[in-house]
């Protein structure tokens, strides 16, 4: 089934989500990364059971969506997320987030834990660790320092976005990663230079490993082996500090496993749903 396009206004900005199976009681919310949008998680969620409705937003700022009124920060994404959930009258929800959406997922759990059902994390960006993400926080350091019209040109160029891409992207396709490379580089053309940074600066000054400690909802973490994003190493030690966790290490794989494996992503995302439990580690 094809998911339809919706719009909701929240506090006066619009935003836009993608829906399909509307009558199912069941409901999974997925959150894309960044800079991205719903496009990321649209493989996945065609992937996933028809007996779920299945919900992708673009983010606050992101895609079609508005940017929100205030500092574009895991607190404003997540009581967004609230408000999202609650215009649309959902009460509990399964949460699924891909990278800066495992971000917003893991801080919403944290702080709206009576409205999450299940929590699915899938290569979570927890802490500066690893080569290419030191080089992003370079990156975003230095631009935040430069006058607004060399921002806009250092942000919006797509030359990092495209050349991170090439590295951290291991399909077997070659179709599928230049498609994705120019999606993601469309993006950031679109992308305020302000939402950026902020968004940014939160990244490299935060660590969010801890906050595994007040996750009590049942959680399953996924992580990569060849993931130089969010390191098999952080996404370990946050899957540990979490108490009901499911863990899973998906091989010969990068950092956008949902874009490169979906099927493959989807059916242990359904085993953990269903309560089934192929090769999943207990942590």
């Amino acid at each position: 089934m094809k998911l339809k396009n919706n719009l909701v206004i929240i506090n006066g900005r619009k935003f836009f989500y993608w829906e399909k199976n509307r009558k199912n009681k069941q409901v999974i919310v997925l959150l894309h990364g960044f800079p991205g949008n719903h496009m990321g998680l649209v493989d996945l969620a065609n992937y996933l059971d028809n007996e779920y409705r299945i919900i992708i937003p673009d983010l606050p700022a992101c895609g079609q969506s508005e940017s929100l009124n205030g500092i574009h920060n895991l607190k404003s994404y997540s009581n967004w997320l609230n408000s999202f959930l609650e215009s649309l009258s959902i009460n509990k929800t399964i949460i699924i987030g891909h990278s800066f959406g495992s971000r917003v997922a893991l801080v919403f759990a944290a702080n709206y834990a009576k409205n999450v059902e299940k929590l699915v994390l899938i290569t979570p960006v927890v802490e500066v660790d690893g080569f290419i993400a030191r080089v992003a926080t370079l990156y975003y350091k230095i631009a935040e320092v430069l006058p607004n019209y060399l921002q806009k040109i250092m942000l919006s160029n797509g030359f990092g976005k495209k050349m991170g891409d090439i590295i951290i992207f291991k399909p077997a396709n070659p179709k599928i990663h230049k498609k994705i490379i120019d999606r993601d580089v469309k993006e950031l053309k679109k992308l305020n230079q302000k939402v950026i940074i902020e968004i940014f600066n939160e990244f490299y000054k935060f660590k969010l490993i801890a906050l595994g400690k007040r996750i009590k909802t049942e959680s399953l973490v996924i992580a990569s082996d060849k993931d130089e994003i969010a390191t098999l190493k952080s996404v370990k030690i946050l899957a540990g500090n979490i108490d009901k966790v499911s863990f899973e290490i998906m091989e010969n794989s990068g950092h956008l496993v949902p874009l490169e494996k979906p099927s493959a992503t989807a059916k242990i995302i359904l085993h953990f749903l269903q309560d089934k439990s192929p090769n999943i580690i207990k942590i």
